[in-house]
């Protein structure tokens, strides 16, 4: 059996992630893709900060190349900055990847759930199978270990707390000010509750669900919703604008702006970007991306760092049972053989026999059973003897020896 996973992450810069970004369709389109190479079980992962494919298959040696073949012809893209990984490492990986450990905020929670929507969007899609769901439920139940033994997201560094933070670097006091969020996602949401926290003056929402917005704002006094298509007329009474949307193309462009009096600062969450980058160049207009919330994020990364060296440690445990787990199961499908291989010749010679001689249906059905049950118990002892076997090796071993001797075919 054969593991993979290939994409990119945070180290690559925006416009290098917004490349290689999928979407919707694209997901579906990129499975299908690897279908007609034989891979059907697979999970696509993209995020604003990760693009990334894993790929499972029983019987493939070329998993990897064909995969990564797949996923450079798919996008056309910058070989260099796609990483790859085959095996154990992969599957260390996406246990990585789903605690949290790989992302660029060490520890950050929305991982987790953004692992567990793809994985249950490719379960929908029946691109998973018994080996996949069981390497995310291990995945998962580490992850939440990891979380609720060492805490390490209570270190407040989420996107959207680092976001804010930044903000008021560059634009100083929040007392005298008016934010525009653009787009009223997970994200907006938590730019929204950030802003409060910090004494933002003003917080206006502007979204495409209305009853979402309204929820979450609850009549607050200094908080309003408006739809999305106000967003233009809204820019001059704004001070700091944060676009996080699923637009898939630029929403703010820099012949759409007018002169402004007073700073403007921009900070642009999406991927793919919803800003001109050229905007940035008009005079009083500041803009950022999502990079440059590298700066501030490093100052509490040197903690959440050291936090989760003891992460590793759990981690190594859930892929120690997992591939303990995946052992026995190519050995519970060699047993699984070896009674077919045997209800198979015990059905050719009763057939035989009751060709020969002349029986009734009863006396069948006792003859049958008690065949039936002499070859059960000739069988239980060696198979008991290999399930309980502790020494992994050994078992292996006879595993392999088992299935030389009596000619069986594995079917994991």
């Amino acid at each position: 059996m054969f593991f993979s996973a290939i994409g990119i992450d945070h180290r690559a810069d925006a416009q290098k992630r917004e490349k290689y970004a999928f979407s919707d369709t694209q997901k579906l389109e990129f499975a299908a893709l690897l279908a007609e190479r034989g891979i059907f079980e697979n999970v696509i992962l993209s995020t604003c900060n990760r693009s990334e494919v894993w790929v499972f298959a029983k019987d493939n040696g070329h998993l990897t190349e064909d995969l990564t073949a797949c996923y450079r012809s798919f996008f056309d893209g910058d070989e260099s900055i796609i990483s790859c990984y085959e095996g154990s490492d992969a599957v260390r990986h996406i246990f990585r990847v789903t605690a949290g450990l790989e992302s660029a905020i060490i520890g950050e929670d929305e991982i987790y759930r953004q692992v567990k929507e793809s994985f249950e969007a490719s379960q929908r899609f029946g691109n998973t199978g018994k080996v996949f769901n069981r390497l995310f439920q291990s995945a998962a139940r580490c992850a939440k270990e990891i979380k609720s033994h060492l805490k390490v997201s209570e270190i407040p560094i989420s996107p959207g707390y680092i976001g804010l933070k930044f903000l008021k670097q560059e634009a100083g006091s929040f007392t005298d000010k008016t934010m525009l969020i653009m787009g009223f996602g997970e994200i907006g949401q938590k730019f929204y509750r950030y802003a409060r926290e910090y004494g933002m003056e003003r917080v206006i929402v502007c979204s495409r669900s209305e009853k979402r917005a309204r929820e979450v704002l609850d009549c607050a006094e200094n908080a309003q919703y408006r739809p999305f298509a106000c967003w233009k007329e809204l820019l001059p009474e704004a001070d700091i604008v944060v676009t996080a949307t699923r637009c898939p193309h630029y929403i703010i462009k820099k012949d759409q702006l007018l002169t402004r009096e007073k700073p403007l600062y921009l900070l642009d969450m999406s991927i793919p970007r919803n800003i001109e980058g050229s905007v940035g160049e008009l005079p009083l207009h500041h803009l950022y991306n999502v990079d440059a919330l590298t700066v501030t994020a490093n100052e509490n990364m040197q903690a959440r760092k050291e936090l989760c060296k003891t992460g590793e440690t759990v981690i190594d445990r859930y892929v120690e049972e997992f591939f303990d787990w995946l052992s026995r199961l190519k050995e519970d499908e060699v047993i699984e053989s070896l009674h077919q291989s045997v209800d198979r010749v015990m059905e050719n010679h009763l057939g035989y026999l009751f060709g020969k001689i002349d029986v009734n249906e009863k006396e069948k059905s006792i003859i049958s059973r008690t065949m039936q049950a002499a070859m059960k118990k000739a069988l239980m002892n060696p198979i008991v003897s290999l399930k309980t076997m502790e020494d992994k090796e050994k078992r292996q071993a006879y595993s392999k020896v088992m299935e030389e001797l009596f000619d069986l075919k594995r079917k994991v």
